[in-house]
């Protein structure tokens, strides 16, 4: 499933609140800022063709979920976990 950059953020920050490593949830608010570096590790694995990427009408970033994923579960954000 191919999702516009933002939402794979997004959806990327729920997959990793989920691991067992990461503080626990206290509420359905997500953390603007972390987000946003979640967003800079997607674009910056674009950039190193680790997931491919495409740009789609009005200039919009779209990524597939099953890329994501993947680099999810290879630990790619483990670094990021200290920030959720």
């Amino acid at each position: 499933m191919s999702l516009k950059l933002s939402t794979a953020a997004i959806r990327t920050y729920d997959a990793l609140k989920a691991h067992p490593k990461a503080s626990p949830r206290r509420s359905d608010a997500r953390d603007a800022a972390v987000v946003e570096a979640i967003q800079g590790r997607l674009r910056e694995l674009i950039g190193t063709y680790q997931i491919g990427g495409h740009t789609g009408q009005g200039g919009s970033t779209y990524v597939f979920w099953t890329e994501i994923e993947a680099q999810v579960r290879a630990g790619a954000f483990d670094d990021l976990l200290g920030l959720l």
